[in-house]
């Protein structure tokens, strides 16, 4: 049975209201760690030993200690390989602790700010002093869980995510805020979740086939999908695609038989949009 790319992210300790959660993981080399997956959590990978090899949005680089790898809303992720003695903390953060709170210089809400802004922000953080502090406060705070360890917990997200807002570059002005602004990003969330069950299903993720089945005009739905995800409604099918193509390459499934999964008849198409969109041949993904 397939697993499903989107994962539905769950609050730590069935508290519904805490829109903070954090995993230790350990590995050592030839650990498998978690299949390609997306959600909307905001997430950061940060390492304290060893090293993680992470997969986000068809990159894939190395981070060591003191490193920090950054996932925005929706991106298909995972930790590809580990060195031995790897310890690295995943840190989730949910958007709707942010919808009260207000951008005063356009007055719409920091979570529709962040998702706008945060799409040119890095995704490898290389040893960056302040970030790795907020970090390791972050961590012990958590672990520790003392009186007002909450309200410590969302000050350091608070500045961490000021912080990466500094490092990224500004968005282009001029864009609609309020209300369209939040009506925008219900589109937009609706496409993901339909785009993640139907990708594999090709007349199903032509744009005319989208805007119809959302009561959209398709200018309109590729406008507001790159504002809200920084990619093309064809860029990010054939992300889901590759993400669902990875494992079946590892398993050792002929290639005309991955790209019939995926949605793709011809197997060589499959391979010059896997290598477009990820880097590398599909061959590359073949277990040695």
């Amino acid at each position: 049975m397939e697993e499903p790319l989107y994962e539905r992210v769950s609050l730590p300790d069935g508290n519904r209201d805490f829109p903070i959660r954090l995993f230790v993981r350990e590995n050592d080399a030839g650990a498998e760690g978690c299949p390609f997956h997306w959600h909307e959590a905001l997430e950061f990978y940060y390492v304290v030993s060893g090293g993680v090899y992470l997969n986000c949005g068809g990159r894939q680089e190395w981070l060591f200690p003191g490193d920090v790898g950054f996932v925005r809303w929706c991106v298909p992720h995972r930790g590809l390989a580990f060195q031995d003695g790897t310890k690295h903390y995943i840190v989730q953060f949910d958007l709707n602790m942010l919808r009260q709170e207000t951008e005063l210089s356009r007055q719409r809400s920091y979570a529709s700010y962040l998702l706008e802004s945060l799409q040119g922000a890095p995704v490898f953080l290389r040893q960056n002093e302040a970030l790795a502090r907020l970090f390791q406060r972050l961590v012990q705070e958590y672990q520790e869980q003392k009186p007002g360890y909450e309200l410590c917990l969302k000050a350091c997200l608070y500045e961490i995510l000021a912080l990466l807002l500094r490092m990224t570059p500004l968005p282009a002005a001029g864009r609609e805020g309020g209300a369209s602004e939040q009506s925008s990003l219900e589109y937009v969330r609706g496409v993901l979740h339909y785009l993640s069950d139907s990708f594999a299903q090709p007349e199903a993720v032509r744009l005319p086939q989208v805007a119809a089945r959302f009561g959209l005009s398709v200018p309109y739905l590729c406008r507001v999908f790159r504002r809200h995800t920084g990619r093309t409604v064809t860029g990010y099918v054939n992300e889901l695609r590759c993400a669902r193509a990875v494992p079946l390459l590892q398993s050792g499934l002929p290639l005309p038989e991955v790209a019939a999964q995926v949605g793709l008849r011809d197997a060589n198409y499959f391979s010059r949009m896997f290598k477009h969109t990820t880097g590398k041949p599909p061959s590359a993904c073949r277990l040695k």
